[in-house]
């Protein structure tokens, strides 16, 4: 890691000792996948101890959750006064995010390794969870401006704009383009307006 400086013994200054962790086990699990990324790895790959690893982090799961958590940040979208406008800004903001392959490649493995790993799973839910968190609200708030349905599924409907984003990005590697990500909000709110 060229841009983090090295004190005596090869070990990174205490400041950048944190985030050069993050980082190898970031580019560990981007490079040979989340079976690969060890405590071992990581501190060899940080220039660092274990113990000072260890003091940081309880064990390997909580440190790829903060790594997760540095890489990838969940966006908000503010209030636009409309819900398709709000639906639009989170499908666009979720195709940018979504366009970097080691983004994919941390998102889906993270799944993968909930499914293999108990104590991973329960680390990163809290993390995994503020994704629909953000359509939850925006949901929400369609239903306060008479925009949407008040007997709407809000548990469901998130489920069904994110679990189809997250089969477009990851499962087929498309994306959303501006063409889909307009067709994606029609179709919602086709379902969800209110009947006149």
């Amino acid at each position: 890691m060229d841009s983090i400086s090295h004190a005596r013994g090869g070990r990174p200054r205490n400041a950048d000792t944190t985030p050069a962790i993050l980082d190898a086990a970031l580019e560990l699990w981007m490079e040979h996948g989340y079976n690969a990324v060890t405590i071992d790895a990581i501190a060899s790959r940080a220039g660092v101890s274990k113990p000072t690893v260890y003091r940081r982090w309880s064990g390997r799961q909580a440190v790829m959750v903060a790594a997760m958590e540095r890489f990838v940040q969940p966006r908000e979208v503010p209030d636009l006064g409309s819900f398709r406008a709000e639906v639009l800004a989170f499908l666009r903001d979720r195709a940018e995010i979504y366009k970097s392959a080691g983004v994919r490649r941390i998102m889906a493995g993270s799944v993968a390794a909930s499914n293999e790993d108990a104590d991973f799973h329960r680390d990163v839910q809290p993390f995994i969870d503020r994704f629909p968190a953000g359509m939850r609200r925006i949901i929400q708030r369609g239903i306060a401006r008479g925009e949407v349905r008040p007997d709407i599924d809000i548990d469901l409907l998130t489920a069904m704009i994110n679990g189809g984003f997250y089969y477009r990005s990851i499962i087929e590697q498309k994306g959303l383009d501006e063409q889909a990500v307009a067709f994606v909000t029609d179709v919602v709110l086709a379902g969800v307006t209110p009947i006149r």
